[in-house]
């Protein structure tokens, strides 16, 4: 087939029948790229195709992928590990990291949100779910990681659930906060490590 320049006409030949059904979707998405159509969520003359991601899905997959990415030796980064939770109920934490070495576990929850970074504070739903993590997986440290345009002047500090662990050991979450881009507007080479971070300030989890 020669290139040609496809115009709207070209479209509106193309007449739908029981043998070409199965390319209606492909048909649509290629007018809309080719004619160069953008959706409105009001009206308009021509029937398209809704093109949406969900967000939340799409967050938690680049920081677990983005925390693969760090190869520390010593860590365990696990997604969507479910543990029994009631009957035959299970409950599934974002994010897992088992440091090897020292035999901790931390949890992240990945909340694709925006919240006032003034005074930032967690729903009771957030903060209970984080509870049942922290219990189910012998966490003594959990992170509720929000994205932010600027990260530099976010104050971030655990806080103590009051019941602590079964051995006594204190059970903490708090609400994390990273710039995925940088200054340039690159996306950041550092972002696995700054997350790690924010896990335990000054932590041995850093080390290779």
């Amino acid at each position: 087939m020669a290139d040609r320049e496809i115009q709207e006409a070209d479209f509106q030949k193309l007449q739908p029948s029981r043998n070409t059904a199965r390319y209606a979707s492909a048909l649509e998405m290629a007018k809309m790229f080719i004619m160069n159509y953008s959706p409105d969520v009001r009206s308009g003359s021509n029937h398209m195709l809704a093109l949406m991601f969900d967000m939340n899905n799409l967050w938690e997959e680049y920081i677990f992928r983005t925390l693969l990415k760090t190869k520390h030796h010593n860590l365990k980064i696990s997604s969507q590990r479910s543990e029994n939770f009631w009957e035959h109920r299970t409950i599934r934490p974002d994010i897992v990291i088992e440091d090897l070495q020292l035999g901790s576990t931390y949890v992240i929850d990945t909340k694709w949100k925006v919240l006032d970074t003034n005074s930032p504070k967690p729903s009771d739903d957030d903060l209970k779910q984080m509870f049942a993590y922290n219990l189910l997986w012998d966490a003594s440290k959990s992170v509720l990681l929000y994205p932010t345009s600027n990260d530099n002047d976010i104050e971030e500090s655990f806080g103590e659930f009051s019941h602590p662990l079964p051995d006594n050991r204190p059970n903490k979450c708090k609400l994390g906060f990273i710039q995925i881009l940088d200054n340039n507007g690159n996306l950041r080479r550092d972002l696995g490590d700054r997350i790690l971070d924010k896990l335990e300030r000054h932590s041995p989890l850093l080390a290779k």
